[in-house]
């Protein structure tokens, strides 16, 4: 995580660093007040069992809190606020995550499909005032999440996902299911859809893209997976099922490059973690965020006083 810069008034520095000295100043001349009045007394021994402790202590903590004090109300008048840099979203969308067999693959670790949920989660859990719908497609298109900014569940949703049916890889339905979770709000939106596959079932893409034309809403392709042709194993999930290897050259680019300039949008192929972030993180602004101060100044301030006022009438009074 990002470290927060401070960024305050300097119009306030010889204010604080003659308060300062203030505050060192009658600090030790009240210790000296004190002792005076004590050695009226004359009888230490004695009023340091009666007080149950030194008279006259060496601790700087009194010293310490009126300081900070001190420090706390100039920050306070000098416009304190924390700038931090964070990721906007420039659009609401939609995840579309394949979730066909062949995103068991294990060319990524431990599968491609939860290679992809941890990215993803990695990805939505940094977003604010974004809404976020998440479907997923085999050989049909699920809606699993209408567009929300609840980012808590959105993680919940990805976390969620696994392996489904039936067979087959319907790219096409998954476009316009994703396009139909889109409300009616004036913020732009967009897709990020997630394959390793070809378009095998469904609408075909052509159909698909006509269906969003009057939308405008850009497509962003990211494909996972190989398009060198080579043979699978059967995933240990699938095991049992009737199921045997394949040889596929599994990553359709033309099909990727096709919905990305029909949209407006660009495709990718990902082959490691750090280009997959790159990828979603195409649809995003980095900018700074500023955020004022002055109510937590304020609160610590209080606490300060408190802790020094309770320290004073307990630990370091002085008697008489």
């Amino acid at each position: 995580m990002d470290i927060p810069q401070v960024d305050f008034s300097l119009k306030y520095v010889n204010l604080l660093i003659i308060l300062i000295g203030l505050v060192m100043m009658l600090y030790l001349l009240s210790k000296k007040y004190a002792r005076s009045r004590t050695l009226m007394f004359g009888n230490f021994e004695v009023l340091e069992k009666v007080a149950g402790k030194k008279l006259f202590t060496t601790s700087l903590i009194p010293l310490f809190l009126r300081v900070t004090a001190v420090v706390l109300v100039i920050l306070i008048i000098s416009d304190l606020v924390l700038v931090r840099e964070e990721y906007i979203a420039r659009t609401d969308f939609i995840l579309a995550i394949d979730t066909s067999s062949s995103m068991l693959t294990d060319d990524y670790e431990p599968n491609r499909i939860e290679f992809v949920k941890k990215t993803a989660i990695e990805f939505v859990t940094r977003l604010k005032n974004t809404k976020i719908g998440v479907i997923t497609f085999s050989g049909k298109a699920h809606v699993r999440l209408k567009p929300t900014s609840d980012m808590g569940e959105v993680e919940r949703t990805l976390k969620g996902i696994d392996f489904e049916g039936p067979a087959g890889t319907a790219v096409g339905d998954a476009i316009v299911v994703a396009e139909s979770l889109f409300d009616e709000s004036e913020r732009n939106r967009s897709i990020i859809l997630i394959t390793d596959g070809r378009n095998n079932i469904g609408r075909n893409i052509t159909e698909a893209l006509v269906a969003l034309n009057t939308s405008n809403t850009p497509i962003y392709p990211i494909g996972i997976g190989s398009k060198i042709e080579t043979e699978t194993t059967v995933p240990t999930e699938l095991v049992g099922l009737n199921a045997t290897p394949t040889k596929f050259p599994n990553l359709d680019e033309s099909m990727l490059s096709l919905i990305a300039n029909s949209t407006n949008g660009r495709y990718f192929i990902i082959d490691d973690e750090d280009s997959f972030k790159r990828a979603f993180e195409t649809g995003l602004d980095y900018t700074e965020v500023s955020s004022e101060q002055t109510t937590t100044l304020v609160f610590l301030l209080c606490i300060v006083l408190l802790i020094d006022w309770g320290l004073e009438v307990t630990k370091f009074r002085v008697i008489p």
